[in-house]
């Protein structure tokens, strides 16, 4: 019984019965854990960051724990090295000095925060903002023109699929591009 098994599993490997994932992002954009990160060197306002990031099937950045915050804070100062003004949309506001910042694709209060000190300010409504310097958040008008701010946005990678095909001694054949 365990030759016929033996057989069987020959010939499965034989016929490419296999496969494997990895993650995926587009072109251009960044993989980190399971998320992908793209920058752009775009100005504007958070209301059209947020549009901007939709129709790219993705959301304004949200880092969920310091190490994601510190990822995030060293690809901008990578790509923002000749930038004067380096500041991010983070993918949170609030609608009112009264009520509690929400970030997108959760209306939870925010799990994780790194604020300046002095921040979060009042005011109404207010968004939140990455800042170059020393990787944490502030707030700014989420409107106002000499507040734009360049974007980032974050997508879940997506699992790609790897077939791999075996010869008749089962073995894989590594001819796959």
């Amino acid at each position: 019984m365990a030759a016929l098994r033996d057989i069987l599993v020959v010939f499965l490997f034989a016929l490419g019965g296999f496969s494997t994932l990895s993650a995926l992002c587009p072109p251009g954009w960044k993989n980190w854990h399971q998320s992908c990160y793209a920058m752009f060197f775009d100005r504007m306002s958070w209301a059209d960051a947020s549009k901007f990031c939709d129709i790219k099937q993705s959301h304004l950045v949200v880092p969920n724990s310091q190490a994601e915050n510190d990822f995030f804070w060293r690809m901008m100062t990578e790509r923002f090295e000749t930038v004067k003004r380096r500041r991010v949309w983070i993918g949170c506001k609030r609608e009112s000095a009264n009520s509690s910042f929400e970030c997108a694709g959760n209306t939870e209060r925010m799990s994780f925060t790194n604020w300046a000190p002095g921040y979060p300010e009042q005011g109404d409504p207010q968004c939140v903002v990455l800042s170059k310097g020393l990787g944490t958040w502030k707030t700014n008008n989420c409107a106002r023109s000499p507040f734009y701010n360049y974007v980032v946005c974050e997508m879940p990678n997506t699992p790609r699929v790897h077939c791999l095909r075996a010869d008749s001694n089962g073995r894989f054949v590594t001819d796959i591009p």
